[in-house]
């Protein structure tokens, strides 16, 4: 039975990557990740680096590494980077949450599931605004 709560799937350098809304917003789970189990909020709170000489991995802006994503490809890492809108860093043109093929499959999960999101709608997140992408309510996603 497939998860209400997933707005987003996707198979990078063999592993999947989903978008999912939890309690507090839009959140990004890597499915194979057995050292890290747990989610992290996508939106301002991301961002993927290379510390010299280790491996990559997606951090919070506190420097936990959170999605650790050893062997994966420059072309893997910037295939991530630009389906969840997460910026490399050490990259001039930063791309954002808002521009990516996720953002777009949350808009229509909104849509497809107006009381999840609105369960989901009422505590802080690192993506203000990802609720109102109903583009027929006022202060829709259009601002952000």
């Amino acid at each position: 039975m497939p998860d209400r709560h997933e707005f987003y799937r996707i198979e990078i350098c063999g592993r999947i990557f989903i978008g999912t809304v939890c309690v507090d917003g839009p959140h990004l789970k890597m499915l194979e990740n057995r050292a890290y189990d747990h989610s992290v909020p996508l939106g301002s709170a991301l961002e993927i680096s290379k510390p010299v000489g280790r491996q990559y991995f997606a951090i919070s802006q506190s420097n936990e590494p959170r999605i650790v994503l050893p062997l994966f490809a420059d072309e893997d890492i910037e295939a991530i980077s630009r389906e969840f809108g997460i910026p490399i860093a050490g990259r001039m043109r930063a791309l954002s949450f808002t521009e990516s093929p996720a953002w777009n499959a949350l808009k229509r999960w909104v849509n497809q599931h107006p009381n999840i999101a609105r369960a989901c709608s009422h505590t802080d997140t690192f993506a203000p605004g990802w609720y109102d992408v109903n583009s027929s309510r006022p202060g829709n996603w259009a601002r952000y």
